[in-house]
């Protein structure tokens, strides 16, 4: 697959000028064209330059899935300039500590988020960072502090010709986002993705999405900006295809399911959890999904059970992807007529065209077909650091320049990857490893539970012990002494959980995975606390 290389605003450029007229952005607000979207994103780059933002800077956003966001971003990639988005959910002190660390020439924010005063917060983040002068800050809604984010979509016509020059000085390796990630292994990491990383990722997915799915696509945009998969994937892939997109501030599966309803839209995409969630709704049936073409899922493990399910009641054709902010948003898909099984097994599919992937012992040296390793990756779609922090660029990339994942897996002979656990999750038992993934898989597959985190927790004899904690199925109530004794079936001795907890819902992430740190520092507070 040959991809053009050009900036995702060119991407749009392009498309104003095939049809200006089509829809590109509706929603909550006003229906925006392609040649409009091109013309306000020109406007608002425009006036960031004339408040001071220039190429290099960044732009720290703290705005939902919005009209407003997908400008922001075209306007930054437009003059150079690099944006950061914050998930909306963030409190003031996650705030000061990402702030205190990028240093954002701007900051553009909703106004209030439920009933929190947003501006009230980035008055007191500013009052704490005496000394940084020059912070500009937009306001998508009514607000005293700052500017107003809707005039700065007109005007400052005699910023054009530093417009032109900003246009004319890029580079595709110039940055264009930073993703705060590994939030729940660690502290979190500034990933900084490069035009190149951003713009041939969607340009690349468009055109896989395009061998699925019928004509000029409706597509559903609705996942986080924060995340890989709400701005590259979602907004970048739709942008760069010259999509239609429906713009939810949120996700919901009703909302969603009442979307591909309404608008006979073709595909569907998310984490393998938010599938789950709308399999559990009671009248899924109602919703006519006939339009769906393709449902992609991508972020972790799929379970046979669900893949099945989805295919039953969703869609009947289900592609897996695999990747990570670091290595690329995907780097590997499946075909809709790959074997479930395997997929169950952990297979993610063939590399994408120019992604390099290997998987190498803890030297570094590459392993032959069938060998379990860390999995590495280079290519277009792989960044080359992180944002003003050299020692995780020393810790997360080889001297060559190939991202370790930090996930375990295998080649097979014909260049297909399986991926069977993260390193980073490993439960060491005496001197035996286990992968969460493995007891987690049982815990599932036995139909009790709805979902699962396996957990290392602390032994005087063994170092760490194996526990689980699950949640039910909707009107199924969980037998720890039977998950057990399933475990002691299928399980070595020294992966079967010593103790079976169940609740009524685990902690997830942002982006809709098990929160497994989450889950085993609550279970380790409430050892410490003499309750478990």
């Amino acid at each position: 697959m040959s991809v053009r290389e050009e900036a995702l605003w060119k991407m749009v450029e392009r498309w104003a000028g095939i049809d200006p007229a089509f829809t590109a952005l509706r929603g909550d607000g006003p229906v925006v064209t392609y040649g409009e979207l091109d013309a306000k994103t020109d406007a608002l780059a425009r006036n960031l330059l004339a408040l001071g933002v220039r190429k290099g800077d960044a732009i720290v956003t703290m705005l939902p899935c919005s009209a407003e966001y997908i400008m922001t971003l075209l306007a930054a990639d437009k003059i150079g300039a690099i944006v950061v988005p914050m998930d909306i959910k963030y409190r003031k002190a996650d705030l000061e500590r990402f702030i205190a660390h990028i240093e954002p020439a701007a900051v553009i924010s909703v106004s209030r988020s439920n009933d929190r005063d947003l501006t009230a917060v980035w008055r007191e983040v500013d009052s704490a960072r005496a000394g940084a002068d020059g912070t500009r800050y937009i306001f998508t809604g009514d607000s005293e502090f700052g500017y107003g984010f809707a005039p700065l979509l007109s005007g400052a016509e005699r910023e054009e010709g530093a417009l032109a020059a900003a246009k004319a000085d890029q580079d595709m390796d110039d940055g264009l986002l930073v993703v705060f990630t590994g939030g729940t292994t660690g502290v979190p990491k500034a990933a900084l993705l490069s035009r190149r990383n951003v713009a041939t990722m969607a340009a690349v997915e468009a055109g896989i999405l395009a061998t699925h799915v019928d004509g000029r696509i409706t597509t559903i945009a609705s996942l986080p900006p924060s995340h890989v998969g709400g701005t590259v994937e979602m907004i970048g892939m739709a942008l760069a295809g010259g999509y239609e997109i429906i713009v939810h501030d949120s996700w919901s599966p009703q909302r969603t399911l009442e979307a591909v309803q309404a608008e006979r839209i073709q595909w569907i995409g998310g984490v393998p959890t938010m599938f789950a969630i709308t399999l559990l709704m009671p009248d899924i049936e109602r919703y006519d999904l006939s339009s769906l073409k393709v449902a992609i899922l991508s972020g972790e493990k799929v379970e046979l059970e669900l893949i099945r399910a989805i295919k039953r009641k969703i869609c009947p054709n289900v592609v897996i992807g695999y990747g990570s902010t670091e290595a690329g948003s995907e780097v590997t898909f499946t075909l809709p007529g790959d074997d479930e099984r395997a997929i169950a097994d952990g297979y993610v599919g063939r590399p994408l065209p120019g992604a390099d992937i290997r998987v190498v012992d803890p030297e570094g040296r590459a392993l032959p077909a069938g060998e379990k390793g860390e999995v590495v990756v280079a290519g277009p779609y792989t960044i080359r650091g992180y944002y003003k922090m050299p020692d995780e660029d020393a810790a997360g990339f080889t001297a060559d320049g190939y991202c370790k994942t930090g996930d375990l897996g295998y080649l097979d002979a014909e260049g297909g990857l399986y991926i069977k656990g993260r390193i980073k999750h490993i439960i060491r038992v005496g001197s035996y490893t286990v992968l969460p993934s493995e007891v987690e898989d049982v815990l599932l597959k036995s139909g009790l539970a709805g979902m699962a985190a396996a957990i290392g927790v602390p032994d005087p004899v063994y170092g760490e012990v194996v526990w689980a904690v699950v949640s039910p199925f909707p009107g199924v109530a969980p037998d720890p002494d039977a998950l057990l004794r399933l475990c002691g079936e299928e399980l070595a001795g020294f992966k079967v959980p010593r103790r079976v907890l169940v609740w009524d819902e685990l902690p997830i992430t942002r982006i809709g995975k098990v929160h497994r740190v989450e889950v085993q520092n609550r279970v380790r507070e409430m050892i410490a606390a003499g309750k478990l």
